[in-house]
């Protein structure tokens, strides 16, 4: 994580950081009974938290008024509102001190808890982001693929491939593939960037346009595959913290069978296969696949392991019982 791509990276990860290490300052803190000092971390805490919110509200708004989109403009009003009353708390709201019982005026007293407040923010933020990603991922899907309804389908041979992005993290690098049309060479690339480099010569389906051969698409992975892999991984990650909280709250008490359990098993199956797959859809066969991740394959097959035991021993009723009578 500390070796981000880029400057707005490391800002976005900056208050995560500083939130994590006030906090655990502040317990210790607290332990020895330094209250002033855990009070001024508080206030630490809090500040790059709402620098975050407002930071990330900021950039959503600019990014949809310059795309002229004004309706998610209206849907940040209320993260808006809420972020001005967690500053009034926060910073400028006096020590709360007991009210006189009037019967003649009622009083709403919000007694927020900060820490909530952050981890339903960052949930939401995550399950929205990970909606807006699948929306994008699935609309270029179904639009490539009304494209190419009535293309038809050639082998294409690798021939090439040129850098499609190189920093300190590594080098990634765009995919040429050269299908022949009437004895004419034409050549289509990968409109992503991947590590893996497949042998020269190697297969891959080709769909071309037959009044305009040059207009073409690869088959198998794609750009908008690791959009909906992504969106799906933000929505499934942040839906754990849901199913926990209604997990808590005793939701699921008439099931006979551990539903929390059960999604986290799908959550790590899908997390282990998804990279599998779409690595798969890249280099064209399963044995190419495997060799491209070399030694690396072993954790997201241990994923898959893990998520198909925990989702088969969570959908044992019986099990669960039998330990819960012996306690």
């Amino acid at each position: 994580m500390l070796k981000a791509q880029n400057v707005s990276s490391r800002i976005v990860i900056l208050p995560f950081l500083i939130c994590g290490l006030t906090e655990l300052l502040r317990t210790i803190f607290l332990a020895v009974g330094w209250e002033k000092a855990a009070k001024l971390l508080y206030k630490v805490y809090a500040a790059s938290f709402l620098l975050y919110v407002f930071g990330f509200l900021g950039v959503w708004c600019y990014v949809n008024f310059t795309n002229q989109a004004y309706l998610p403009l209206l849907f940040s009003l209320p993260f808006w509102l809420v972020g001005g009353y967690l500053v009034y708390r926060v910073f400028f709201r006096k020590g709360d001190q007991p009210a006189k019982a009037d019967p003649k005026k009622r009083s709403l007293h919000l007694n927020v808890n900060f820490k909530v407040v952050v981890t339903c923010f960052l949930v939401g933020v995550c399950l929205l982001s990970g909606i807006f990603i699948l929306f994008l991922g699935v609309k270029d899907t179904i639009q490539l693929s009304q494209r190419a309804g009535g293309y038809t389908a050639t082998e294409g041979h690798f021939v090439d491939y040129e850098v499609y992005r190189s920093d300190r993290e590594g080098t990634t690098y765009r995919l040429i593939y050269e299908y022949e049309v009437n004895g004419a060479p034409y050549r289509v690339s990968t409109d992503y960037g991947t590590s893996a480099i497949p042998a020269r010569n190697s297969t891959r389906t080709v769909k071309y346009d037959p009044a305009n051969p040059q207009k073409s698409v690869l088959a198998g992975s794609n750009s908008a595959n690791w959009m909906i892999f992504m969106g799906l991984f933000f929505v499934l990650g942040s839906t754990v913290f849901i199913l926990a909280w209604l997990t808590v709250k005793g939701c699921f008490d008439r099931f006979k069978v551990s539903v929390l359990g059960v999604y986290i098993g799908v959550v790590f199956t899908f997390v282990g296969a998804g990279p599998i797959l779409l690595r798969r859809g890249e280099t064209g066969s399963w044995p190419a696949c495997f060799k491209s991740f070399g030694l690396w394959i072993l954790i997201p097959l241990m994923m898959i392991a893990v998520g198909l035991f925990q989702t088969v021993k969570c959908l044992l009723p019986g099990r669960s019982k039998k330990g819960e009578k012996g306690r």
